[in-house]
């Protein structure tokens, strides 16, 4: 997940947590952890992007999990190629596929931030690739084929 702040900085996530929340209209929810750098700026955003990312993107998943030492802030978009969306969001050239949504709602649970977001745009690859998911504290591989 990645949005620009008003003053123009890049922030960004590796999200565990996305779901499709409805069709009509389209939206999104993205869970964030409040205590991280992100849930501190989130209310403050308009908008922001979900980049489905392919097995190519592992080290993209990794440095912006934060299991990269070193590697914080707006330098992890040296990772990767980042480019601004009409609204400045940074959207992963050649990930599988990439919602722009604008914030609809935001929701306090426990931990986390729920990001509800209503799909304003939306970018489907044409080549075919493997995804990357997380699961059991692990990056893995699934086929579009199943």
């Amino acid at each position: 997940m990645t949005t620009t702040t008003a003053d123009g900085k890049r922030w960004g996530l590796t999200a565990t947590a996305v779901s499709s929340l409805s069709l009509c209209p389209p939206s999104l929810v993205v869970g964030v952890n409040r205590r991280s750098r992100l849930g501190e700026v989130i209310k403050d955003v308009p908008a922001f992007a979900v980049n489905i990312l392919g097995t190519q993107h592992r080290e993209v998943a990794e440095v912006f999990a934060g299991h990269v030492a070193g590697v914080r802030g707006t330098s992890r978009f040296d990772h990767g190629d980042w480019r601004p969306n009409a609204e400045g969001v940074p959207i992963l050239g050649g990930a599988p596929a990439s919602f722009l949504c604008k914030v609809d709602d935001i929701v306090e649970r426990t931990t986390h931030l729920l990001l509800i977001g209503a799909v304003t745009g939306a970018h489907i690859s044409e080549e075919e690739s493997n995804l990357l998911i997380y699961f059991s504290q692990n990056f893995s591989a699934v086929s579009p084929q199943g």
